[in-house]
């Protein structure tokens, strides 16, 4: 599956929380992909059911009724996800493979790490403002104008493929980076004009 990048908006007070305990990141996480499948407590029947009852151990599967029934999307306005895009966009804000001075480099690096492996970054209010008037300004041609496919293959930037041909199913690598763009900029302006913060995870 390679790695994916998700954005997702949390109050102020949600972050700080987050930060202060990050053991309850899943969990928030959850809650804005949305619930997961309702499960139920088995009891089996006869010898077995008589063993489990004077035993500590519990028996769920998945509720089949619930399980019939679809799932709600995530709600567009609270979290997105640009998949593979991650990488090749942020050469296109920052001309780096791995640096890049902030707020540009907020994407991949800056904000609070809310767990060991650095995937999880929480972006306080005030970096969203920065990076989303960063962004506001940016315009499409400039980002058109620093896409350079042969360098970025040079960097190994993820996930690699830039100087393929553009195609029916997926257009081409620089009109996919620049819809990645469009789709960042919106969701960290509407969270810059709630006063939210975001919590970027590359996973």
């Amino acid at each position: 599956m390679g790695m994916t990048c998700s954005m997702y908006r949390a109050t102020a007070a949600e972050l700080e929380r987050l930060i202060e305990n990050p053991d309850g990141l899943e969990g928030f996480l959850d809650r804005i992909e949305g619930a997961p499948l309702p499960v139920r407590e088995v009891k089996p029947k006869g010898l077995l059911g008589l063993l489990y009852r004077l035993s500590p151990v519990t028996i769920t599967e998945v509720d089949p009724d619930a399980a019939t029934q679809p799932l709600e999307p995530p709600d567009p306005e609270q979290t997105i996800d640009i998949e593979k895009g991650w990488h090749g966009l942020h050469y296109l804000l920052t001309g780096s493979a791995d640096e890049g001075a902030q707020p540009a480099s907020f994407l991949v690096y800056g904000g609070e790490d809310l767990d060991d492996e650095g995937f999880g970054r929480a972006l306080r209010p005030p970096e969203v403002r920065r990076f989303a008037d960063h962004l506001a300004r940016l315009s499409r041609a400039e980002l058109e104008r620093r896409f350079d496919p042969a360098r970025m293959e040079k960097l190994r930037i993820y996930p690699e493929g830039w100087t393929r041909e553009a195609d029916d199913e997926d257009g081409s690598p620089l009109e996919w980076l620049l819809a990645c763009f469009e789709e960042v900029r919106a969701f960290m302006g509407k969270a810059a004009v709630a006063g939210d913060g975001v919590i970027v995870r590359i996973s």
